[in-house]
């Protein structure tokens, strides 16, 4: 159980930094609850038929790339960046091995961090390959919900101040 600790302190890191890094992309960047750690059995039988799937990765980043650079190679396109968070001496599963197979073979990136550092290299790489057509619209919806929410809170306190 330290282990897996290790590993979810690890990833909250990482995506503390990411959603101040990348405000605009937070909601792209999820953790699919796929843990049925705790549950009855009745539980985990109501989780499974909602979807849940061994192996899948800890983070997926739900935005596309055409290109990608590591090292001197282009890779890509991708449609999507999977990040397995490990320790230094943390090994996937039988599970996750086969979730990664499915998810490269679905033309996604598939990354094993195993620090801060990998993280946060291997996202700003991949997050730097992002379409400029694509970056625009996320970051066009974004400043839109920021508005929306800044004229929602100006028109609460109004009301506020009528009461």
């Amino acid at each position: 159980m330290i282990m897996k600790h290790k590993e979810s302190d690890l990833q909250i890191r990482c995506l503390k930094w990411f959603r101040y890094q990348y405000p605009a992309y937070a909601r792209l960047m999820e953790h699919p609850h796929n843990e049925g750690n705790g549950l009855n059995r009745r539980q985990q039988s109501i989780a499974n038929a909602e979807g849940v799937t061994k192996g899948v990765a800890d983070l997926i980043l739900h935005v596309p790339v055409e290109s990608y650079q590591f090292d001197a190679f282009n890779f890509g396109p991708f449609t999507s960046l999977a990040v397995e968070m490990k320790t230094a001496t943390g090994r996937q599963s039988k599970e996750q091995k086969e979730w990664q197979r499915f998810f490269e073979a679905a033309g996604g990136r598939y990354i094993v961090c195993r620090s801060y550092d990998d993280f946060v290299s291997e996202v700003t790489r991949y997050v730097s390959c992002i379409p400029a057509s694509i970056d625009a619209a996320i970051k066009k919806v974004h400043s839109q919900l920021q508005h929306e929410a800044n004229e929602e809170a100006k028109a609460q306190f109004r009301k506020l101040l009528n009461k």
